[in-house]
């Protein structure tokens, strides 16, 4: 007997969610870097649009895909026991805008005591000498605003400096949930898991 297909792409019949975050720290990456590749640019307009809006969320950046183009990027997961580390340079009209992004994502779990407040220095000291180069923090969880333990997960953020953010709060609304050229993001991001 066939199964109806569920597109769970987080869950199985596991009893716990295993190293979910590490999926989270992959497909996080990926969507990342595919703010870089022509190919996408070209032909996963969609896949690009939604990958452009998260990395201009984080960045506290209003979507423009006009006129600023990702000249570099570099993600590296567990660096120094972060979970990513994300170094983007944007264009615009020739001019080049540095940025850095500390994230510490969750799937369901709190933040640890100390956790936020052992990674910002490290991140801050390696750029230390480079002023020009924008820093930001953010604290991603799949914890619906509306769940209980949201607002300590968020109040933790915020004691470190950090902006916290629901999973979906990066996800661009204004295509109503249309379906991108590439299955993984659909998977991960449109069909429901959480």
């Amino acid at each position: 007997m066939l199964r109806e297909y569920k597109p769970f792409f987080m869950i199985d019949d596991s009893c716990k969610d295993g190293h979910v975050e590490t999926i989270m720290d992959y497909v996080l990456s990926w969507c990342f870097r595919c703010t870089n590749y022509r190919y996408v640019k070209e032909h996963q307009p969609i896949l690009y649009r939604y990958c452009m809006y998260m990395l201009f969320k984080l960045l506290g950046k209003e979507l423009d895909l006009n006129y600023t183009v990702v000249d570099r990027i570099s993600v590296k997961k567990q660096q120094q026991k972060i979970d990513l580390w994300v170094e983007v340079d944007l264009k615009r009209n020739n001019k080049i805008e540095e940025h850095a992004i500390l994230i510490e994502n969750k799937y369901y779990s709190p933040i640890r005591d100390h956790q936020l407040e052992t990674y910002k220095p490290i991140f801050d000291e390696f750029y230390a000498d480079k002023p020009n180069v924008h820093l930001h923090y953010a604290a991603i969880t799949c914890l619906y605003h509306e769940d209980t333990h949201y607002s300590a997960f968020a109040r933790k953020a915020k004691e470190n400096g950090f902006k916290d953010y629901f999973i979906y709060d990066l996800f661009d609304e204004s295509l109503n949930g249309q379906e991108s050229e590439s299955e993984i993001f659909n998977e991960f991001f449109i069909r429901e898991w959480l």
